[in-house]
């Protein structure tokens, strides 16, 4: 009887370490961004014209007027239209806003509540891709994601035949966030959820949604540090010194990577210098900061262990981003549940270190999915230039 009892709780364990305990306030935040190159054939859609500023214009109004009459048809209600070689992100907001910097255009919605269609392009400049965004809307964010990605393909195969591109043509990128303060429950906030955070692909086959082949899997959370009073007292900081912050990032960074190391996860970041850290899965491992972001590519099948740290020693920012890059074997037939797990009990035990305050400071984790995959061919698609035209018209 006791071997048996002690079968059992060992499988319970086991069984719980891929189960994840989320605070019920978490956000869920989920966009489709479909991408394509302006084509020659689309240029021969409007009117030529010796001002290059108001072809473009006319151009873009055009195509949007027809992708916002689709969208209106398929019932999409918070959709933008984007020609700006630009990076666009999204993130959670209670105020409905977007964000214009030189590199990126940041949208912020509160799925619930948000609704809107919005144009950005610049009318003197053929953009190197058009980027169609679709926001999420509703209170079952991810149990609804397969219908609306579904909705969004559709979308997508009635807008290719209407100005006669053909879907392989359509890059496909499919966000799903997931964000919470990581010690919500020490804030009175004491109601869990369980998550087993599975692959996007493993929950679409699930509910009978199946993906082209070839598609690309990527698994990443980015957890803020907000810089306090008390981790500046813990640190030999001195003012006139050239780099007077460079004792606190040494310090976070050694402690971040040692705790990491022990529960067996090799693919860290530190960033700490003001910039947007954009996670990109590659063949090779790399760094590559510009402006206001910084790149950092990763290999799905990790290595012996990747430790990036970057910071301005010579300015305190507001708060540290940690990165945690799940590889192919952070994950099972459960999920990425284990992982998750592991790096909480990383950041819990760092913030112990830190000094952090779990009743007063927020440390939020937001976990990524990202899924990419061309839309598959279907031949030329044949659409009616007489109706694009009448679409379009203002």
């Amino acid at each position: 009887m006791l071997k048996l009892n002690s079968r059992v709780n060992l499988i319970r364990k086991r069984s719980a370490a891929h189960k994840v305990y989320v605070p019920s306030n978490a956000r869920e935040n989920q966009y489709l961004l479909v991408e394509f190159k302006p084509s020659s054939t689309l240029l021969e859609l409007v009117t030529k014209d010796d001002r290059s500023g108001v072809l473009f214009a006319d151009f873009y109004r055009q195509l949007s007027h027809v992708f916002f009459d689709l969208c209106e048809q398929f019932e999409l209600s918070n959709v933008s239209f984007i020609a700006k070689n630009k990076l666009v992100r999204v993130m959670y907001a209670e105020e409905q806003q977007v964000l214009e910097t030189e590199q990126q255009l940041l949208f912020m919605y509160n799925p619930k509540v948000h609704t809107g269609l919005r144009t950005f392009f610049n009318p003197d400049l053929l953009a190197d891709k058009i980027s169609l965004l679709f926001l999420a809307t509703g209170d079952e964010i991810r149990d609804q994601a397969p219908q609306f990605h579904q909705q969004v393909s559709r979308l997508m195969d009635a807008f290719a035949k209407r100005i006669h591109l053909d879907l392989g043509s359509f890059k496909v990128r499919d966000h799903q966030h997931l964000t919470y303060d990581i010690f919500a429950n020490a804030k009175g906030h004491k109601k869990t959820i369980t998550h087993g955070f599975r692959q996007i692909t493993t929950r679409y086959q699930q509910q009978a949604m199946l993906l082209p082949e070839g598609n690309n899997n990527m698994t990443f959370a980015v957890a803020s540090l907000p810089i306090t009073k008390l981790l500046l007292q813990g640190c030999e900081i001195d003012e006139t010194a050239e780099d007077p912050y460079n004792p606190l990032y040494t310090y976070v960074s050694d402690l971040f990577v040692k705790i990491a190391k022990d529960y067996n996860l090799n693919q860290l970041a530190l960033v700490a210098n003001g910039k947007v850290p954009i996670i990109r899965q590659d063949n090779e491992d790399y760094v590559l900061p510009q402006g206001e972001i910084i790149n950092l590519g990763f290999k799905p099948n990790g290595s012996g262990g990747l430790y990036v740290s970057q910071w301005d020693s010579k300015n305190l920012v507001d708060s540290i981003k940690l990165v945690f890059i799940a590889t192919n074997s952070d994950t099972n037939r459960r999920g990425y549940g284990r992982f998750v797990n592991h790096l909480t009990h990383v950041l819990k035990e760092l913030c112990m270190a830190l000094d952090y305050s779990q009743e007063k400071d927020t440390i939020t984790l937001r976990f990524h999915q990202h899924l990419m995959y061309f839309l598959p061919e279907i031949g030329n698609s044949q659409g009616d230039l007489d109706t694009v035209d009448e679409v379009s018209k203002p």
